[in-house]
């Protein structure tokens, strides 16, 4: 039985020290697909053959999502959706100017890092946006129900 304890205790401690490295690596890690050419409009990176990124830039069918259109003055609606992120729990704006967002998702169980991007076309009246995995292969949909679910939010706010 002391033995048992003793395992039982120890699988803990490791799973605490696991569930600790990868909160520190992924969260020191900086991950953004905003494109600068010089010459031409920012982009966000596509994210074509990564299993754990989802963009409205992709090329890819698995990998791609529409753009969040939008109606409205274009000066609000960077606000209006930073605003439904950060009343979101384990979120945390990173960047924001009138055409840009920059933010971060923390998962509870593990807490892994996922980077939330979105872009401004005030040309087309959408939004580009993009979600990634900081680490991992594979983020099993994550990135994707996050678009939905932020689309789904933003939906008749603007």
């Amino acid at each position: 039985m002391q033995k048992l304890v003793i395992v039982v205790i120890a699988l803990l401690v490791l799973c605490l020290l696991l569930r600790l490295s990868i909160g520190y690596f992924s969260a020191n890690r900086i991950a953004t697909g905003l494109v600068m050419s010089e010459g031409s409009m920012p982009t966000l990176s596509g994210c074509d053959n990564l299993l754990n990124c989802t963009a409205s830039t992709a090329s890819e069918k698995k990998n791609r999502v529409e753009p969040i259109a939008y109606q409205g003055p274009d000066s609000e609606v960077i606000k209006q959706i930073a605003a439904l992120i950060a009343a979101q729990k384990n979120t945390k704006i990173i960047t924001q100017n009138t055409n840009y967002l920059h933010a971060t998702y923390k998962t509870a169980l593990m807490g892994f890092t996922d980077d939330l991007e979105l872009l401004l076309d005030n040309d087309s009246g959408v939004l580009h946006i993009r979600s990634a995995s900081r680490i991992g292969q594979s983020d099993l949909g994550a990135n994707r129900k996050r678009i939905e679910a932020l689309r789904t939010l933003f939906k008749g706010k603007i």
